[in-house]
Formats: C-alpha cells, sequence, structure tokens
C-alpha cells in the first residue's frame, strides 16, 4: 500500500480501524488543515492503541490548532508519560505551558526534561541556568529579584494595562535569550506573557514570527512600540 496515496489509506482505514497506521492518514488531514477528519481519525486510532504515541502528537497538534491549549497540553502530558524520549513533544509541551502562563517550577521541569533529551538545546540550556538557579518552592511563581520601572511610560502602553498594573520588573540578561518559538504557537497571547515578564527580546522574536504569518501589522507595530519605550526605560534604570 502507497502510505502517500491518501484514498487508499482511507479505504484502508474504513475496513481496519484498528491499524496502527492511523496516524499517517491523520497527517495527512491535518496538513490539509481538516481538523475535524484528523481529530476522529486519531480518537478512532487511539481507542485501539491508546498510548501510542504518533496519534498522540497529532491528537496535540488538532488540539493547538483549534486554541485548545489546555488540552493539548494534557495530551503532551501523557505521550510523554508512555514516550518520554520523545522530543518534539517535549518542546511543544514547553511552549503551550509557557502560553498558559504555567507556575514557573512546573515550566522548569518540562524545559529540565529537554535538556535532558538534548544537552545541546541552547533554550533549554538558558532556562535552566536562569530560572533554576533560583529557590522556587512547588506550585509558587518566581519572583523577579530586580528593579523595578518608577517613570512613566509613553501613552501608547495605556492601552497595555496589566504590563503596569504591578510594578514592572525587569532583567537585563532576559534581554538576550532566544525563545525560538514555533509558528504554530506564535500568538499575541503570547507576547503579552513575555512582555509582562520582561521578556522583551522574545517577545520582539515572537513579533516576527507573526509578521512573517501576515497578521495584522499595526498591532504589530503597536506592540513593538510598546517594548521598545519599555526597553528604553529599563537601560534608564
Amino acid at each position: 500500500m502507497d502510505l502517500q496515496n491518501q484514498i487508499e489509506l482511507e479505504l484502508y482505514f474504513a475496513d481496519h480501524f484498528d491499524t496502527i497506521l492511523f496516524p499517517v492518514l491523520a497527517d495527512i488531514y491535518l496538513d490539509q488543515n481538516d481538523l475535524k477528519r484528523a481529530r476522529k481519525v486519531c480518537e478512532i486510532g487511539l481507542k485501539h492503541h491508546k498510548n501510542d504515541s504518533a496519534g498522540l502528537y497529532i491528537l496535540a497538534q488538532v488540539d493547538k490548532q483549534e486554541g485548545n491549549l489546555k488540552l493539548a497540553e494534557k495530551t503532551l502530558e501523557k505521550l510523554l508519560l508512555y514516550t518520554p524520549d520523545h522530543l518534539a513533544a517535549a518542546l511543544e509541551l514547553c511552549e503551550i505551558q509557557t502560553v498558559l502562563g504555567r507556575a514557573t517550577n512546573r515550566v522548569l521541569k518540562s524545559w529540565k526534561h529537554v535538556l535532558s533529551l538534548d544537552p545541546n538545546h541552547k533554550t533549554a540550556q538558558d532556562f535552566v541556568k536562569k530560572v533554576g538557579s533560583e529557590d522556587i518552592k512547588p506550585g509558587e511563581k518566581q519572583k523577579p529579584k530586580h528593579k523595578t520601572i518608577k517613570n512613566p511610560v509613553s501613552s501608547t502602553l495605556n492601552k497595555y494595562p496589566n504590563s503596569l498594573k504591578r510594578d514592572t520588573t525587569l532583567q537585563k540578561n532576559e534581554l538576550q535569550d532566544p525563545l525560538k518559538v514555533s509558528p504554530r504557537l506564535a500568538t499575541f497571547t503570547l507576547v503579552s506573557v513575555l512582555k509582562n515578564q520582561g521578556l522583551f527580546s522574545q517577545a520582539l522574536e515572537v513579533l516576527d514570527v507573526l509578521e512573517g504569518k501576515g497578521e495584522n501589522p499595526k498591532s504589530i507595530a503597536l506592540e513593538r512600540d510598546t517594548i521598545k519605550t519599555l526597553i528604553e526605560n529599563l537601560k534608564k534604570d
């Protein structure tokens, strides 16, 4: 059977719901952005092969593209429970947990797992080195130990009160660590999360990805101006 032939796969799958090849067909639907069929094939296949890593990974992709990040997180965690050496799943779990604003100790654990699979992964190295050195209690979010912006920023920032609701805390070394976010996870929500954490360089990187995806140029320009203003205030302090 030709595994690249969609019709052959569909006919075979229709007669063999228990086939271990179900992720191949689901992946074809995913590439076509036919999320409904991709999910259906995964759900049927996973009934027969509940811990199949390929099926779980594709299902997580479907969840993510539909905006169900919590479901994607849960699916990836299950995948890694049974297939802990799945590097792509481990990386996506880190990105999704960042977008969801999970507790720092939880994200740190995920990045440490990435590092155990790929000791040379730069982002994992930087994150573990930066965050792992701090004393974080279980369930407690990281408490920055650095300066706050005391000067008011430009009126542009008034549209983003959350970034100024608390004393905005910043770390100068956070301007340099690359995030390497995947295009599928690049959203304005992620930009906001990174900006509020003082991770300005990474936020600008996500904006570049959004620009490449053809997102709203006015919103991108406004966010860039906001972040640049915050960086300038950081340099003055």
